[in-house]
């Protein structure tokens, strides 16, 4: 029998929130709020937590210990790594440095704009196509501390593969904008 997944009933990102649940709260979603919430504590946690892959669109990802730990899923031979960033905020100081020492092969990585040239303003991620964290918090240390936000992870397969899917038709028209460059 295989190993349940770590994040099988999401209870594990409890110890995140600065005040428990109320009774009944549903076991398969989990919502934290920035800056009273440890958000990175729960995103560091979501992310170590992917057996098989990560789809990733985030309008802004300049955390370094979140690079860090999609950086070892992007190692694991075992682990399928997708990321989808706006150019707006992938050309910015800290996404620039990020992405240089990260050196993600190209295929991995599509940078660019909306399908109708405006930003990419998602902050999606799907986890072993069954984990769906979605909210208002960019991957920075202002958007996961300071500012007020709202992350979301859910237990989800139908929602992750909706999700999965269109974060994949953003990733293959960024690819493509790459080429025509």
């Amino acid at each position: 029998m295989p190993e349940p997944h770590p994040l099988a009933d999401l209870s594990s990102l409890d110890q995140y929130l600065a005040q428990p649940y109320p009774p009944g709260w549903p076991e398969d979603r989990r919502t934290l709020y920035a800056p009273v919430d440890d958000v990175h504590g729960a995103l560091v946690h979501v992310i170590r937590s992917a057996r098989r892959s990560l789809v990733l669109a985030m309008y802004g990802l300049d955390d370094e210990e979140l690079a860090d730990a999609i950086r070892e899923k992007l190692e694991d031979e075992h682990v399928y790594v997708q990321l989808t960033l706006d150019s707006s905020q992938a050309g910015g100081v800290h996404e620039r440095a990020l992405l240089a020492r990260e050196d993600y092969p190209a295929s991995v990585v599509a940078v660019g704009r909306s399908e109708r040239g405006a930003i990419m303003h998602l902050k999606e991620l799907v986890v072993d196509g069954t984990i769906v964290v979605t909210g208002s918090t960019n991957w920075s240390a202002s958007g996961e501390s300071q500012q007020d936000n709202q992350l979301t992870v859910e237990i989800s397969p139908a929602a992750a593969a909706v999700a999965t899917a269109r974060i994949g038709a953003i990733h293959a028209h960024m690819l493509a904008q790459q080429r025509r460059t």
